[in-house]
């Protein structure tokens, strides 16, 4: 799993590119402000196979207009399902229980063949 990460102002500039590595090539991103995590953004597949539970579903235009919303929310412990043309894109998740599930080991199988296999033919 490759994991990146970028500050809540680089991540609105290159949101399109973020979500296209999360989404098609499995990669987890962590979204940082003022220096410190504020929300992991993890494939739908691989929040799945991990056990997570979504709270919420919000488009991925919505996400990026209220991308300091999204991050509290995530920071408070909601996990909040982006989508993106009416599919799951990604989910963001409070950093805390995306360290506690990856240090447990919980990997979810294969990140990228998993992206693959959701898209369609």
């Amino acid at each position: 799993m490759e994991t990146t990460s970028s500050s809540a102002d680089n991540t609105r500039s290159e949101w399109s590119p973020v979500l296209t590595r999360v989404r098609l090539k499995g990669g987890h991103h962590v979204v940082t402000r003022h220096g410190h995590p504020a929300a992991v953004l993890v494939p739908t597949a691989w929040h799945a196979q991990v056990g997570g539970a979504v709270t919420d579903t919000i488009t991925a235009q919505d996400a990026i207009r209220g991308l300091a919303e999204l991050l509290d929310r995530a920071h408070g412990g909601e996990h909040v399902a982006v989508t993106y043309r009416g599919r799951a894109a990604a989910v963001a998740v409070p950093p805390e229980w995306h360290a506690h599930v990856t240090s447990a080991g919980l990997n979810g199988g294969d990140d990228a063949a998993a992206a693959e296999a959701a898209e369609p033919q």
